[in-house]
């Protein structure tokens, strides 16, 4: 199953949507992650990932490798959908 991980930071305006992204993604049985960059391991996860904005999305195949990232703002519930 896909992993959908999502970063965000206590200060950034533009997370809370992506937030609530996650959680309706979960409420259709994906497989989501949500990591602060305000922690030690959400900003671990990010330095490994190359992540320099939030929110910053990104989904993750099977194979563990990255199918798609969107960062700066988070996408519609169906543009996201078309990737999973």
């Amino acid at each position: 199953m896909m992993l959908i991980k999502i970063f965000c930071k206590e200060e950034c305006p533009n997370c809370p949507s992506a937030k609530e992204l996650g959680k309706n993604l979960e409420r259709d049985g994906k497989n989501v992650e949500v990591l602060s960059l305000d922690e030690p391991s959400g900003l671990a996860d990010a330095m490994f990932l190359d992540v320099l904005s939030t929110p910053s999305i990104i989904v993750i195949d099977n194979d563990n490798k990255e199918k798609i990232r969107w960062s700066g703002k988070a996408p519609g519930l169906e543009e996201i959908k078309r990737f999973l």
